[in-house]
């Protein structure tokens, strides 16, 4: 296999630095003269003057101007008009504020520039630099695109069908959105001036083609850098779109044209897809998806639920087919060092830009971020440090995800290994520290004890008895932790924030402790008053009554209550409580969801007291309960066992699978798009013909 060929990279990547500084026109000087703060006094002129004269100034003079020893932050402003790319649009400031509940403590006050990006130039701008970076990656055996033009032309109508259902989310952003190819002037004539969506159009023209044209010389290699997307994540920075969907859901459309489909997932998907498509309520909204932009649904209209529908599929066997025709390409060793250098730049990029503003902006902006790098090198509540990424949980998974690998491949596998390897592991591991994910550190040390015993341990019974006593061990620890609480407490406590999150509408009598019946967990009560009075979700209702009345088994938790145990353990309670607050599914959006990343529905059906922010169900078991409902659910949850029960010999894979599955029961990863990829990269890596793995150990 061919490796990147560094000698002209770093000439080539500074070229790209150099020409997307210039295009950010950071090397401008306006004709205008440039307003110097650097008094107290001189606050208020410097504001009036650099948002009277919107457009004037390129970044580097509106920074230049700043003398204050204070931290100024850059942000993007979408909305900006062609012209004025790249340049100051607005400038904010929010002075210091006293903290809530505080007694002598103050919010420290915040400068923002806002610079001026566009939908157009951010569409060619980012694609460019995305197919630069995948230029990089070495040429191979070429592969020849069937129905190159029928694939170019697909591909743009179904992404105009995107533009087209999510028009509320990009007429919010741009007083020039129009997505009609047609319109009538002002004498209902005919007309095809819309230069707007035909410019749109053109360039999703031009980059599909220069697309193909990179990627036929390089799909059988390019699974080998798939660890490089939790670094350069591809989201578009006015769209709701990644770049590397595009990519995916275009090789999906040449595969569907090229060979026969999977039958049986074919069927299956269109079935649910006749009932997402059938029961969406066809509501033109503008859902704000916040952090998890460019891979769920801004809104509910049926343009929108067909395109999620159908990029969802085709870019899932876009996928399988990439792993499909890489069998004899893909090189695990060449995988390891890459998610080695990813997390570990990963690591370098987040502290760079929790250091310097210009260098968060940038990293944001052409590495496609969901979301802005930490501004801060210190930890936020709970220790957490994110640095890129937009959840310090996700990239805490990802951390500890690499590190086995790594032992996977280099102590199973028996690869060889450099010794600067061993500096990128060290980066990764202050990666895992910083994110202070503990869950993801404790199934980590959970799979290399499995790891362990699985190499070192061949006779079974000896192995069984090994897993039996750790077992024994972690359910007298478990009752020791237990004991502290009341049983009542614990299987109860979910349900408890649920019922606190719901929008009750009651004047309760107190008792004694100025305490309400929602307060005392009365919950026969609270189900003998009026629905409209309690406003409980159909979902939350279902929990409570089965709590209070369902049948139950003496000295037998129920799944209810196992659950709401396990979720004050993992600090789940409260999330998972105003989950169930929120969810109110009919019979058939319980039964087969409300479609792929369709988070819309959900947030709007049903309000509890929770109204501001994007609040998610913090579980990824959720939000495909969301996406495929409990039918859906099911035929994901027996496929995999169908799958892992096929591919039994498959050990060490299948722990690394279960790394994954035991920390998406507690985040919301698969809402990610890299984690999303992960998994159907371990999932397509089962079906290899030769993952090396236990034909070696054994």
């Amino acid at each position: 296999m061919k490796k990147l060929n560094t000698d002209s990279i770093i000439l080539k990547f500074f070229l790209i630095i150099f020409l997307l500084l210039l295009v950010f026109n950071f090397f401008s000087v306006s004709e205008f003269e440039q307003f110097d703060l650097n008094s107290e006094e001189r606050i208020s002129w410097w504001l009036d003057h650099y948002r009277e004269l919107r457009c004037e100034y390129g970044l580097s003079q509106v920074l230049s101007s700043f003398n204050l020893d204070e931290e100024i932050y850059i942000r993007a402003e979408p909305s900006g008009s062609v012209e004025c790319f790249g340049k100051n649009f607005w400038v904010d400031y929010s002075p210091e504020k006293k903290v809530e509940d505080g007694w002598d403590t103050y919010s420290a006050r915040k400068f923002t520039i806002r610079v001026s990006t566009n939908v157009h130039i951010d569409l060619l701008l980012q694609s460019l630099f995305f197919l630069t970076l995948i230029s990089f990656i070495p040429k191979t055996i070429k592969y020849k695109f069937k129905y190159r033009k029928i694939v170019i032309l697909l591909t743009t109508l179904l992404y105009y069908l995107h533009l087209y259902g999510e028009r509320a989310y990009y007429s919010s952003i741009s007083r020039d959105f129009d997505y009609l190819l047609i319109v009538r002037d002002y004498e209902n004539s005919i007309s095809f001036n819309n230069f707007y969506i035909y410019s749109y159009l053109l360039a999703l023209v031009i980059i599909f083609y220069f697309l193909m044209g990179v990627l036929e010389t390089r799909l059988d290699n390019i699974i080998n850098y798939f660890p490089y997307i939790f670094l350069l994540w591809g989201t578009y920075s006015s769209l709701n779109l990644n770049f590397f969907l595009i990519l995916l859901s275009m090789i999906g459309i040449s595969c569907s044209l090229d060979k026969k489909p999977n039958f049986k997932f074919l069927v299956t998907y269109s079935f649910f897809a006749i009932f997402w498509f059938i029961n969406s309520n066809n509501e033109n909204t503008n859902f704000d998806v916040d952090k998890i932009r460019g891979f769920v649904n801004t809104s509910e209209s049926y343009g929108s639920i067909l395109f999620w529908i159908l990029v969802f599929y085709f870019t899932v066997i876009g996928f399988k087919h990439i792993v499909s025709i890489s069998k004899e390409s893909i090189d695990i060793n060449l995988i390891t060092k890459n998610l080695l250098i990813s997390s570990s730049l990963i690591v370098i990029f987040g502290l760079l830009s929790s250091i310097n503003q210009i260098v968060n902006f940038f990293t944001y902006y052409f590495f496609g971020l969901n979301k802005t790098g930490m501004g801060s090198f210190e930890s936020i509540a709970g220790n957490t440090w994110r640095g890129l990424a937009p959840s310090a949980e996700g990239v805490g998974e990802f951390y500890a995800f690499v590190i086995l690998f790594f032992i996977y491949n280099f102590f199973i596998l028996k690869n060889k290994m450099n010794n600067y390897y061993f500096l990128l592991l060290l980066i990764n591991c202050y990666g895992l520290f910083r994110s202070n994910n503990i869950a993801a550190l404790i199934s980590m040390l959970m799979i290399l004890t499995l790891f362990f015993l699985q190499r070192k341990i061949k006779n079974k019974k000896i192995k069984l008895f090994i897993i039996l006593i750790l077992v024994i061990v972690f359910l007298i620890t478990m009752f020791v932790v237990f004991s502290e609480y009341s049983f009542d407490f614990l299987s109860n406590i979910m349900l408890f924030e649920g019922v606190m999150a719901s929008n009750i509408q009651y004047e309760f009598e107190l008792n004694q402790y100025n305490q309400s019946a929602a307060d005392q967990a009365n919950y026969g009560l609270l189900l003998e008053l009026p629905d409209e009075r309690t406003n409980f979700s159909t979902s939350l209702k279902y929990l409570i009554n089965s709590y209070t009345y369902g049948n139950k088994i003496s000295n037998v938790p129920s799944l209810l209550s196992v659950t709401s145990t396990v979720s004050y353990f993992i600090n789940r309670s409260e999330k998972w409580g105003i989950f169930f607050s929120k969810y109110n599914p009919d019979f058939y959006e319980l039964m087969f969801g409300y479609g792929p990343y369709q988070l819309s529905e959900y947030f709007s059906s049903h309000e509890n007291i929770y109204k501001d922010g994007l609040i998610l169900p913090h579980s990824s078991l959720f939000s495909y309960l969301l996406f495929f409902g409990l039918a859906g659910s099911v035929v994901i949850f027996c496929s995999f066992l169908i799958l892992i029960y096929k591919k039994r010999e498959h050990i060490y894979i299948l722990f690394l699978i279960l790394f994954l599955f035991i920390n998406y029961l507690k985040s919301d990863a698969l809402l990610y798009f890299p984690n999303f990829i992960l998994l159907l990269f371990m999932l397509n890596y089962l079906y290899l013909k030769n993952p090396k793995a236990e034909e070696i150990v054994e």
